[in-house]
């Protein structure tokens, strides 16, 4: 697709995770990218997400190298990336009565999850892949400053498609809603003209589950998420933030700065 470009050069650079996050709380994205305050904890969400998807690498870079591993060496890589986190600063904000042996139990319950019901692709051609790409303005057919970059979690070969794979944990199973117009799927989908983004959610309900879902964007989709890209660096030039106050109100890391 035209409105990005790969390509790796000596510029600013602006990541997917980062767009998602401004379109989520602008002033979320201040504290963290602009001021660089120190966050008073870190989320138990996002280090039980962390430790799945080191999990998840491990079983896929096996793959790569044609190895399939043992499901006891994919939950002992959750188990050890959990336990370095939890040691580390800021500490992690826990639910009350939650304690870190319901964190690591609840990762290996979506480990086992992911293992039960995974298929496994026909070729694995890499995990956590970097990539950068030049974005062409699509309104004025301007290259502007930034690059988009981001990391796929993988990319694998399904018959004659290539596809992104994208993992994720979550409370419960995405709505139609989510499916259809979650940002990142069109902006991977143009930066790297795969197929499809395969989405692997992993629920964290009472009974775990692993959740498939093949999404595709058409150009036009994919060229409204490279104009959202485009509006919000805009954004983020003329100093435009403010709180978005909601939901994840509760666990962000600047709760008490952003109160003042």
């Amino acid at each position: 697709m035209e409105f990005l470009q790969a390509a790796q050069r000596a510029a600013l650079h602006v990541s997917v995770s980062q767009v998602k996050l401004y379109t989520r709380c602008p002033k979320l994205y201040e504290m963290r990218h602009v001021l660089g305050a120190k966050p008073e904890h870190r989320s138990a969400n996002l280090v039980l997400g962390t430790a799945v998807h080191t999990a998840l690498a491990a079983y896929y870079l096996a793959l790569k190298d044609g190895v399939v591993l043992a499901d006891e060496e994919v939950l002992e890589a959750a188990r050890q990336s959990l336990e370095e986190s939890v040691k580390q600063e800021p500490p992690v904000l826990l639910e009350e009565g939650e304690t870190v042996a319901d964190m690591q139990a609840a990762a290996e319950k979506l480990v086992r999850a992911f293992l039960a019901g995974v298929e496994r692709p026909d070729e694995v051609l890499a995990v956590e892949a970097p990539f950068y790409c030049d974005v062409v303005d699509p309104d004025t057919g301007e290259i502007i400053e930034e690059q988009l970059t981001g990391y796929l979690d993988a990319v694998v070969r399904c018959g004659d498609d290539i596809v992104v794979l994208e993992h994720k944990t979550a409370a419960r199973a995405w709505s139609q809603d989510q499916l259809d117009f979650d940002l990142q799927v069109g902006l991977y989908l143009a930066a790297t003209g795969a197929a499809k983004v395969r989405l692997q959610v992993m629920t964290k309900t009472r009974v775990p589950k692993l959740l498939v879902h093949d999404l595709v964007r058409s150009e036009r989709e994919q060229r409204e998420a490279v104009v959202i890209v485009c509006r919000v660096l805009q954004a983020i030039r003329a100093g435009a933030f403010w709180p978005a106050p909601g939901w994840a109100c509760k666990t962000c890391e600047y709760r008490r700065q952003c109160r003042g």
